[in-house]
């Protein structure tokens, strides 16, 4: 697939990645991970790091059998990690981007989806708490997780195609759930690099901030906000 051309979008649909898209907790979540991989597994603190971030885009749970395939800490090792995230979830925030561009987005007539690893009641509760209306929450459970489960039922819900949905994300993992469903694809940098997304997924638009989406689905500016940034990275 790869990247598009703006004239072709015309999306109904944006589906927003949560952690590392809307939620500013990518640092703290790969912090932990990396803790409990090095003190449960014997990791190296940076082989650890590498595998939670290789992993991303994936629910914990999913993560860990990945790296550890059937190890009997694996369930243990999962409940530290969402116990400490529910713990610390309502003291992250906003990536202060985020609120103008998904106002715009809507205000434009185009459905806003978050679409998570986590699990929806605390995505719901924590929205809710800053004050982020959306058309759609969906999250973590057991058979329904995010990408082609999450996908499916937002073409279902809104009455829409494919590809007129767009999904924007931090990891390579999004990317391959986008590309299996042949759901087109923005990637948000901050877990990697602008330059390592550019290498990395050769073709997809980069952006650095959500507001760099909006010409990329088509949006217009206001003419009071055409002062602020709009450019995206392509390979």
């Amino acid at each position: 697939m790869g990247g598009f051309h703006v004239p072709e979008i015309s999306p109904d649909i944006v589906v927003l990645d949560f952690d590392g898209t809307v939620l500013d907790s990518m640092p703290f979540l790969t912090g932990l991970a990396a803790s409990l991989l090095t003190a449960r597994y014997g990791m190296e603190p940076e082989e650890a790091r590498q595998a939670y971030i290789k992993t991303t885009g994936l629910p914990f749970v999913k993560q860990i059998e990945i790296v550890f395939p059937g190890d009997k800490r694996n369930p243990a090792t999962v409940e530290a990690f969402e116990e400490e995230k529910r713990r610390r979830m309502m003291d992250f925030e906003l990536f202060p981007d985020v609120h103008p561009a998904v106002a715009e987005i809507r205000r434009s007539g185009i459905k806003v989806c978050v679409s998570s690893g986590n699990y929806e009641e605390l995505i719901d509760r924590f929205l809710k708490l800053r004050e982020l209306e959306v058309d759609l929450i969906l999250g973590y459970r057991p058979g329904f997780e995010k990408g082609p489960d999450h996908f499916r039922f937002v073409k279902q819900r809104f009455d829409s195609t494919f590809d007129r949905m767009v999904f924007v994300g931090d990891s390579h993992k999004d990317w391959l759930s986008a590309e299996e469903m042949d759901v087109r694809f923005i990637a948000r940098a901050g877990l990697h690099t602008t330059r390592e997304l550019c290498e990395l997924l050769p073709g997809v638009p980069v952006i650095d901030s959500l507001d760099q989406v909006l010409p990329l689905l088509g949006i217009k500016r206001a003419p009071e906000d055409s002062g602020a940034g709009t450019s995206s990275q392509n390979s």
